[in-house]
């Protein structure tokens, strides 16, 4: 069935495995590890660090639920030098993925009819189909912003939550979605309007399934 509302899908394409580092909980709470994910920031549609900001953190706050921690490096503007003897003149964001990094680009689609925009998807994350892994979010912001114009909602945090949806194939490795929550594929405009916490969310299986990938890879990584 065609979809009526811009959707978030996954495509299958190549990819490389994700490796993460542990991070500890303050020590007045009760122990919790938190798995750090380093997340290169392309956005090429001229949007400021201060404009784009709350969008990011509401996309870190989502995945945090799932006991991850987004770290963001900003691959947009001018970047600095890595440190390296093999990679002199090089910036961090020049070098390869380094084990543990994902990639999240933000981009225009392209102008387009309205009437087509409801048959378009508002991201994607770039998945292998032989291995379910991928590293490659990419958000279309113009689909964005219309979707959020026709429902009434900031876009900004339309946009946080089409992140964290990207992120969350990612993190799980895999293209497939849920049937309630932030997964959904579908994403309505009478469900944005009405606001919903249990909207924007990783379902528990999904908060599982992100922490038992995370724990695999850090057990495979250390030995």
């Amino acid at each position: 069935m065609y979809p009526l509302e811009p959707v978030m899908i996954g495509r299958c394409a190549c990819s490389c495995v994700v490796v993460m580092s542990l991070l500890h909980a303050p020590a007045f709470a009760a122990e919790t590890l938190f798995t750090e994910v380093t997340v290169r920031l392309y956005d090429n549609t001229g949007a400021t660090d201060g404009e784009r900001r709350p969008s990011l953190e509401i996309a870190a706050s989502i995945v945090s639920a799932a006991s991850v921690k987004v770290r963001w490096k900003n691959c947009t503007g001018p970047t600095r030098p890595a440190m390296s003897t093999h990679t002199r003149g090089q910036s961090a964001c020049e070098m390869p993925l380094a084990p543990g990094e994902l990639v999240v680009r933000i981009v225009r689609s392209g102008v387009l009819q309205d009437g087509k925009r409801r048959e378009l998807p508002l991201g994607d994350a770039t998945m292998n189909s032989l291995t379910g892994k991928g590293v490659l979010a990419t958000i279309y912001i113009d689909r964005v912003n219309w979707m959020a114009e026709q429902a009434g909602v900031d876009a900004g945090a339309l946009l946080g939550r089409a992140i964290a949806h990207e992120l969350g194939h990612l993190l799980m490795a895999t293209g497939a979605h849920g049937s309630k929550g932030l997964m959904r594929p579908v994403w309505s405009q009478s469900e944005i309007r009405r606001r919903q916490i249990d909207d924007w969310i990783f379902r528990p299986r999904e908060i599982a399934a992100i922490k038992a990938r995370t724990q695999a890879l850090l057990l495979r990584a250390s030995r």
